[in-house]
């Protein structure tokens, strides 16, 4: 069995180092075409996140890699206390450094080390496709969350348009540019199996946004045209 801590450390030398940058590997539908229509760096998943939240005393990032949410949020002021957890401990260090409080936890084999219903707020951005068992994190995001707890959830479109135009011609969706099998996403999601997966959890739906430029366009079509899918849920 692959060792997913390793993989995701020389995921985050690498990407620190600035050996791996995925947007260097976009197709060229994407690189010369399409990303000029719709600037994927606008409205970044970070940016979504923290419109989407509302105040609250203590919140978690699961996967928070190098801290850059938390640093948004901290600088939105909107909680007091702020927390993440990662697979990988130079990430966890970097996160630490800032001075968050942070945690190494491999999603695939361990529980989230607080009490029940611990959080106002949990932010998951572009983790859950990598997990082994999503409906466990998921339980366990629903376990510390308070009542009426907000999740902010964010994962790839498999079902956008460049990828339906893929799958037309033979060739198989694209959900990452990062190293390994499609970057190491082990789960696919559209707009209708999210929907049904977070509501089968104990969630409420209450916002569902695309990043990207033309969020208007994307949004009024979300299913086709959002690269990546951000929801705002309560804990009902």
């Amino acid at each position: 069995m692959p060792n997913p801590q390793k993989f995701y450390g020389n995921l985050w030398k690498g990407k620190i180092s600035g050996q791996i940058n995925p947007l260097q590997n976009r197709d060229w539908f994407h690189r010369y075409f399409l990303d000029f229509i719709i600037n994927p760096m606008e409205n970044p998943r970070q940016e979504m996140a923290v419109r989407l939240l509302k105040p609250g005393k203590k919140l978690l990032d699961v996967g928070c890699w190098d801290g850059r949410l938390l640093a948004d949020i901290d600088q939105s002021g909107l909680f007091q206390e702020l927390y993440g957890v990662d697979i990988s401990p130079e990430a966890v260090e970097k996160v630490k450094s800032k001075g968050f409080n942070a945690d190494v936890v491999d999603l695939n084999n361990e529980t989230l080390p607080f009490p029940d219903e611990f959080f106002d707020a949990v932010t998951i951005l572009a983790v859950l496709e990598h997990v082994f068992d999503p409906y466990m994190v998921v339980q366990e995001i629903h376990r510390i969350l308070r009542s009426d707890g907000t999740l902010i959830i964010d994962v790839p479109n498999v079902a956008s348009f460049s990828n339906r135009v893929r799958i037309l011609f033979g060739h198989l969706p694209v959900t990452s540019r990062d190293p390994g099998w499609d970057g190491g996403h082990l789960h696919y999601y559209t707009k209708r199996s999210l929907d049904q997966f977070l509501t089968s959890q104990g969630f409420k739906i209450i916002a569902r946004k695309a990043t990207g430029g033309h969020p208007t366009i994307r949004n009024w079509w979300l299913s086709l045209l959002a690269g990546e899918l951000i929801y705002s849920c309560k804990k009902e």
